[in-house]
């Protein structure tokens, strides 16, 4: 079987740092929350 490596190459380079900036995003509105529910 053959895969486009190019193709899974730029899906990867388009993915990656979209999910690292709401991997992120999310680990601040998640320590945000804590920071409130410790009050």
């Amino acid at each position: 079987m053959y895969t486009d490596w190019t193709a899974v190459a730029l899906l990867l380079f388009t993915t990656v740092p979209l999910l690292a900036v709401v991997a992120t995003a999310a680990f601040f509105i998640w320590q945000q929350k804590k920071k409130q529910q410790l009050r």
